[in-house]
């Protein structure tokens, strides 16, 4: 490893901000597609008019919810194809810098030109319009953030530098949700204004569009790959680069784990609300501000992380979080039987801050590892593939939450609605599956992975990849 090619720190900083402006935009956009087209009654009307049809046409599918699904799939299709393309780009710009580039402005404007259907009413134009747009949006946030993600096992020549890409990536990401938030905010402001309420969401998204576009152009305008990049290709074509990145059974064990820790952490999220109110009795309210309290702490032990991740062996720490976070998510449904709930339920929240806080961090530090070690060992070097197979497993996870968690929130209701029973077996369900995500690990070879990094200095790649004598199938 040359150690004068290491990037600068403030390099890997900016590099961060690419993670905000895709993540605000896609947060922006995903969070008030549905409000726009689907707004709430306020005083018996509705603040937007009808712009496509909202009564269900399919089984009780809207065609919003239509559009969106099927956007999703169309993206999970394009995941491994875009990522096997920049790995085997040999463009004079940088395999992962040219897409990001080509991906940055047209992504920003689709996520905003999907508020501007041509027709005031109901109509085909209309529902093609949206389609057109989401499709075009969820294409170009993969040709962005899936060579961005890609950069980070080249940009991290040690260790300390993937953990600090890892770390400054994970503070861009809840500084995104966190700004995303204040659409709402911004909204009310710009009708307190005078504004409709149709209008306000057109500024907000012009307003967060830009953001995020002048965010994703930084690592493209600070990073220079033929500097700080090996220049190394994936000669494999998509289907042969994806089947060898899961011959190797260290990225399968993660993988799996991997899923189901996501799995685990939209339950969490997405049951935030249910859990407070009905087993912690708190109010509505208090919701968002017990998720932003877990993660300020959660942030608090960021440092913390960072200095342990030197003196630890990441899967460990990554196991101990996982069991940590599973245990505290079953103990959950204690509350409504401790005498003071809500006590019970901030402990709980407050001692869930130190797995979120390794939760956040390690699992892009464990991949950029294997990516790195697997593209040494072999000679492929498809960092594409490892990081696609990462976004899909969170889109899966997404879905597989989505298709589940609703059927177990209303067990034991008789007239479907959520209730302490079924609140009790989601969260408890989301422990199970950190525990099993914790058991899938424990398969993980950290001592394997190592032995092909670029940190050990006694290794020489022959141009064939490195040679060792652990078996990876």
């Amino acid at each position: 490893m040359d150690i004068n090619n290491r990037v600068p720190r403030w390099r890997l900083v900016l590099f961060s901000f690419g993670n905000f402006g895709w993540m605000l935009a896609a947060a922006s956009f995903g969070s008030v597609i549905t409000y726009f087209y689907f707004p709430p009654e306020v005083e018996g009307t509705t603040p937007i008019p009808e712009l496509i049809t909202r009564a269900p046409v399919l089984m009780g599918l809207t065609v919003l919810g239509i559009i969106l699904a099927l956007s999703r799939c169309f993206d999970a299709i394009t995941d491994p194809l875009i990522a096997n393309m920049s790995d085997r780009s040999t463009h004079k710009f940088g395999r992962r810098r040219i897409f990001m580039a080509s991906a940055l402005l047209p992504f920003a404007l689709t996520t905003a030109l999907v508020f501007w259907p041509p027709d005031d009413t109901p109509s085909t134009l209309n529902v093609i319009w949206v389609s057109v747009c989401a499709l075009l949006a969820y294409l170009f946030m993969t040709m962005y953030c899936i060579p961005y993600g890609a950069l980070t096992p080249e940009l991290g020549k040690t260790s300390d530098d993937r953990v600090f890409i890892a770390t400054c990536n994970s503070i861009a990401w809840a500084l995104a949700f966190a700004f995303s938030q204040s659409i709402w905010a911004l909204k009310g402001e710009l009708e307190s204004m005078g504004f409709d309420a149709m209008t306000a969401i057109r500024m907000c998204a012009i307003f967060f569009s830009i953001v995020g576009a002048l965010a994703m152009a930084v690592p493209v305008l600070v990073i220079d790959e033929k500097k700080y990049c090996d220049g190394n290709q994936c000669s494999e074509h998509v289907f042969s680069a994806m089947k060898s990145a899961f011959s190797n059974v260290d990225f399968r064990m993660f993988t799996l784990s991997n899923l189901l820790t996501c799995m685990a952490t939209f339950f969490l999220e997405t049951g935030a609300i249910y859990y407070v109110t009905i087993l912690m009795g708190m109010s509505e309210s208090t919701a968002s501000l017990v998720m932003i309290v877990m993660f300020v702490c959660s942030f608090a032990c960021y440092p913390l992380v960072v200095k342990l991740t030197r003196r630890f062996q990441k899967r460990t720490m990554q196991i101990f979080a996982l069991v940590l976070h599973g245990l505290l998510m079953a103990l959950i449904p204690l509350c409504t039987v401790l005498p003071d709930a809500a006590l019970t339920g901030w402990i709980l929240i407050l001692l869930l801050a130190i797995p979120t806080a390794i939760n956040s961090i390690l699992p892009t530090v464990i991949l950029a590892d294997i990516a790195r070690s697997d593209g040494n060992r072999t000679g492929s070097h498809k960092e594409g593939v490892f990081f696609g197979a990462m976004n899909f497993n969170i889109k899966l996870a997404i879905s597989l939450t989505s298709l589940v968690f609703p059927s177990l929130l209303i067990i034991g209701s008789a007239s479907g609605t959520p209730n302490a029973t079924g609140a009790s077996i989601t969260v408890m369900v989301g422990g199970a599956l950190c525990l099993l995500a914790a058991l899938a690990l424990k398969f993980y070879d950290e001592d394997r992975v190592n032995q092909f990094l670029n940190d050990a200095p006694d290794r020489q790649d022959d141009g064939e990849g490195l040679k060792g004598n652990f078996d990876y199938s």
